[in-house]
């Protein structure tokens, strides 16, 4: 006669493989339906075109059609809110850039908490950022145009790509730790701040390497340095500001693939895995490369991590500097 106990343990661990068997048919059977994948910005932009790559990769590997759909509004909040209000099964996701870890410090109601509600599913890349200047400024290099601002005593400004953007807190970061008297000119959006730099309206200039580059080899943009923690291979010539004086400072803008944290486990890893399967491949890999974007990919701890990080980073930048949005 079997014991109580033994048929305790018995039956527990038949419960524990039926879950067991039952997350990997799950797993197996996603997806089940179309993918939807919610870019929290404008169309035409590099959050719009990462979730469009993603999506087409999707498209071919789950068989299952993937759609992207632009919610733009409030720094990426509206988007993220629409992802989350939708089933936790996997179906609807959001690509969203390094905003995701400036939301919480910034507006004063954010309708859901970064670390519980949301789970990360991967990095997908990256692009460096630059300083630069109109060609009117006299500095010749990134030491010198330290020493110009400072001595200018408040006179000089920068602009950025909209207000608490991930590169107007870089100009806001190095005016801190560079002691730099300065005030930041917003402008919407990375386009119309580009205008304003090259007509000599202000004359330093924080952005996407992308957008500087065409402009600096036709004369109209000088370039000084750039702002992640090493050279990027796009433009080897340019410093860092690590490198220039400021040992530690790295600024970049990241785009990561990211679900509502009610998504069973299995299916966020295999989500994480056809995205690492499509970084890998020469098609996505050459994609990224003409537009400047570096392919990251890694598991989903690694951009936890990097939320969390930038969580703490942000949060002192923005209180620093006293920006909030109501």
């Amino acid at each position: 006669m079997k014991s109580f106990k033994g048929i305790y343990f018995g039956k527990l661990a038949a419960l524990m493989l039926t879950g067991f068997l039952s997350t990997q048919v799950f797993a197996q059977a996603f997806p089940s339906k179309p993918i939807k994948i919610i870019a929290p910005f404008s169309s035409g932009g590099s959050v719009d075109l990462m979730a469009r790559y993603i999506c087409l990769s999707f498209t071919k590997s789950f068989g299952q059609e993937c759609v992207v759909e632009n919610k733009a509004g409030a720094g990426g909040i509206i988007g993220m809110s629409a992802m989350l209000a939708a089933p936790a099964d996997g179906h609807t996701l959001a690509m969203m850039p390094s905003n995701l870890s400036i939301i919480p410090s910034l507006y004063n109601k954010v309708p859901y908490d970064t670390l519980k509600d949301v789970a990360p599913i991967a990095l997908v890349s990256s692009t460096p950022l630059m300083i630069g200047t109109h060609p009117s400024v006299p500095a010749k290099s990134f030491q010198e145009l330290i020493s110009y601002i400072q001595q200018s005593k408040g006179k000089v400004s920068f602009t950025a790509c909209g207000s608490a953007s991930p590169q107007h807190l870089a100009g806001e970061m190095l005016g801190t730790i560079a002691s730099l008297n300065w005030t930041h000119i917003p402008y919407k959006g990375c386009a119309d701040a580009m205008v304003s730099v090259i007509s000599g309206d202000i004359p330093v200039w924080f952005s996407n390497y992308t957008h500087f580059a065409p402009q600096i080899k036709a004369g109209k943009l000088k370039g000084f340095a750039m702002l992640g923690a090493n050279r990027t291979s796009f433009a080897p010539e340019f410093p860092t500001v690590s490198e220039s004086g400021f040992p530690g400072f790295e600024a970049s803008v990241w785009y990561g693939l990211v679900g509502s944290s009610k998504i069973p486990a299995s299916v966020i890893s295999r989500l994480n895995e056809e995205v690492n399967k499509a970084l890998n491949s020469p098609d996505m890999k050459e994609k990224l490369r003409q537009g400047e974007y570096e392919p990251i990919g890694g598991s989903t701890q690694k951009f936890g991590d990097v939320i969390k990080s930038d969580l703490i980073k942000f949060e002192a930048v923005i209180k620093k500097a006293s920006l909030k949005i109501e």
